[in-house]
């Protein structure tokens, strides 16, 4: 949901904008007076702060300097809020909190509400982009409260609308619906823009409810207003991209597809890579559904290059900072360095006084032994005698403070050599760094992409559970599911798949057998499993050239059909069991997986098995990993065998229950051993 452009808002209700920043530069060359500067100082910085954050804090800066001298509190406080703006803007939330705290410290005393709000709300954004909701839930508070008390009802609706926005990263959808409805009842009293804001945050909050016909109708309308003001092209594509989530829903993947495509276009002219990481990732996933696997896997390579651009832009952020502190270090040291060179300084010129009061001393000496020669003549002689005391004294002295500045001189060079070695070394950590994320997040995609959403299935299915664990980042286990009207019945596909390898080759496999699958049931639309596994077996032969070969290439499936009065079953390679009155059944499979070549292969078919949904049955489907994994006292595979005696233990337990026993049993059977394969356990209740 949109949320930055509030603290915008906020800041416009306190700044001049009616002339140029030629014009503001101008005055300010010609300003006679502190408290004049000080205004153009804070106007500059306003205007900055929409295209040229680095300006905004020079300026906001000069205003704080100028103020501290001035002794002008409120000034320090406006100069403070301003920088802290311009770090928020930029990411940098630590130093935005920081500087935004200093500022409230001041302005609580004051008896302007305005600026205190103003503050207020931004330490709010500022706790909400962190994470730590229930502070920034708090101040939100506050300004409702504010405007409310002040008959402010746009900023009512902004605060409300804030809060709706948190709600939805935190994954309330019920709280974010309620109050960006809330919001909706100040309709009337905004601006045109912000209105339009709402009805696209609305629509956001109703979609992630599921409420998709009403979500359709705000978005429309939000997108309405923008197209007759000043477009906020991040705001249009976040509204198309929710539109293309709601046919993606709805299964319209053309219509699906169309506004996809207009969410990345509007990411592109609003430089949102956030907007533009989410269109490409979605779009991604529609190809794939669509059967179009090369679209799929460049719209994926796209969401991973934004990825890392936005990664790119927040390492750099976190190097400058690091860079900061390294040389407010490095000054420290050379300022204790120039302390220790003015100390050296001043006792060489304590050593030439010395010089010069024993050179005076012997002109004495020498015109008093001339005077009384004879009479004196032993004085004389102690005289020179402590004379070559103080000399030998001054020169042991000049030769300490020669070995007292060689050794400054060496401090500072190794100090320079460490700082060259410090900087090497972190920019090789940084491509290190750099390498193994861009890694992970390609690896992480491509899995997250595959797997369908719980709580659809959950919808879909209500007792049921997956326990699910990849060996590596990715895994060539996943699970898969889709629903669909035939003739007027409701079937749901539900399916293991366990495919040819772990890791990236692993999760290419996964992405071709979901591509199959979604070509095969959705585009084709066939129904019964045997028929689907024999064309995906085809389709893949093609794919990999496997025709006459003896590849390795290949998935092991089990796929079930559920409709209201039976369950269809076909297994290339799994097998499905279930639990009837407390008795076991096993359903095999055919001891082929899709794509493996031997002998008579082409011919081929799957079995196709039928279960009538006459009394309640407990089903499981699963891959290979969990009874291959080693472990327990004496270091052996779990087993077939002993995976079915836990199942038979636990089948009339709650599906939760059942979920936290396998987890159990795995973590407890494995125990210090590595995870040697993906794991996958499907398990759901029929009645």
């Amino acid at each position: 949901m949109s949320k930055l452009f509030f603290i915008f808002l906020f800041f416009l209700n306190l700044t001049c904008i009616g002339q140029s920043i030629k014009e503001l530069q101008e005055d300010l060359k010609n300003a006679k007076s502190d408290s004049q500067r000080m205004s153009l100082y804070y106007e500059l910085s306003s205007k900055y702060q929409f295209n040229d954050n680095d300006k905004a804090i020079s300026y906001a800066e000069q205003l704080l300097e100028l103020a501290k001298n001035k002794k002008d509190t409120t000034n320090i406080v406006y100069g403070k809020a301003m920088i802290a703006h311009s770090y928020y803007n930029l990411g940098a939330l630590d130093k935005a909190l920081k500087i935004n705290l200093e500022a409230y410290e001041i302005a609580k005393d004051f008896e302007n509400e305005k600026l205190i709000d103003y503050i207020i709300t931004h330490l709010a954004l500022i706790y909400d982009e962190m994470g730590n909701y229930s502070k920034a839930l708090e101040y939100y508070r506050y300004n409702i409260q504010y405007a409310k008390e002040n008959n402010l009802p746009q900023d009512q609706m902004i605060g409300l609308l804030n809060i709706a926005d948190m709600y939805v990263r935190m994954e309330e959808y019920d709280s974010a619906e309620y109050y960006a409805e809330k919001a909706i009842e100040f309709e009337e009293e905004s601006e045109e823009y912000i209105r339009s804001i709402a009805y696209i945050n609305y629509g956001v909050a109703l979609e992630k409810n599921n409420d998709f016909d009403k979500a359709l109708i705000y978005l429309l309308r939000g997108l309405e207003i923008q197209y007759t003001s000043d477009a906020d092209y991040a705001a249009i594509s976040e509204a198309y991209l929710t539109i293309s989530n709601i046919y993606v829903k709805k299964n319209q993947y053309k219509n699906a597809l169309q506004f996809a495509d207009s969410s990345i276009n509007s990411a592109k002219k609003s430089e949102s890579n956030y907007y533009l990481r989410k269109g490409y990732e979605l779009r991604s996933s529609i190809h794939k559904t669509l059967g179009n696997p090369i679209k799929a896997y460049n719209d994926l390579k796209n969401f991973v290059d934004t990825n890392d651009k936005i990664y790119s832009e927040q390492t750099t952020e976190k190097f400058l900072e690091l860079q900061e502190l390294y040389e407010a270090k490095q000054r420290e040291a050379e300022i204790n360095i120039l302390k220790q060179e003015r100390q050296l300084s001043k006792e060489s010129i304590t050593q030439k006084n010395i010089v010069i009061i024993g050179s005076l001393i012997i002109l004495l000496l020498l015109a008093l032994s001339l005077a009384v020669y004879i009479s004196r003549n032993r004085l004389k002689q102690k005289a020179l005698t402590l004379l070559n005391s103080q000399n030998k004294e001054i020169e042991e002295r000049n030769f300490q403070l020669g070995e007292m500045t060689e050794e400054l001189k060496s401090q500072k060079e190794e100090i320079e050599t460490h700082r060259d070695q410090l900087s090497e070394a972190y920019s090789k950590l940084e491509k290190r760094n750099q390498d193994v994320t861009d890694s992970i997040n390609y690896a992480q995609k491509i899995q997250n992409s595959l797997l369908p959403d719980l709580k659809i299935i959950k919808k879909a299915l209500p007792e049921s559970f997956i326990f699910y664990k990849a060996r590596d980042i990715v895994s060539g286990d996943f699970y898969w599911f889709h629903q669909k009207s035939v003739n007027g019945k409701e079937i749901k596909f539900i399916a293991s798949i366990d495919c040819t390898g772990h890791g990236v080759p692993g999760a290419f496999m996964s992405m071709i057998a979901d591509s199959l699958l979604s070509q095969v049931i959705i585009e084709l639309d066939f129904s019964q499993p045997a028929e689907i596994l024999t064309e995906m077996d085809r389709r893949l032969r093609i794919m990999l050239k496997q025709d006459g070969s003896y590849g390795n290439d290949g998935m092991e499936i089990g796929l079930c059909a559920i409709e209201d009065d039976k369950l269809q079953f076909s297994g290339a390679g799994h097998k499905l069991i279930y639990f009837e009155n407390r008795e076991l059944n096993i359903i095999k499979d055919n001891r082929y997986s899709i794509g493996e070549s031997f002998i008579s292969h082409q011919k081929m078919k799957f079995t196709n098995h039928r279960i009538s949904i006459d009394s309640p049955k407990m089903f499981y489907l699963f891959s290979d990993g969990i009874q291959d994994q080693f472990g327990g006292s004496k270091d052996k595979k779990l087993g077939i065998k002993r995976l079915r005696r836990n199942l038979n233990s636990i089948h009339q337990e709650t599906i939760r229950m059942q979920e936290r026993h396998i987890k159990e049993m795995v973590e407890n059977w494995k125990g210090t051993e590595e995870q040697v394969d993906d794991m996958l356990l499907i398990g759901f209740r029929l009645s």
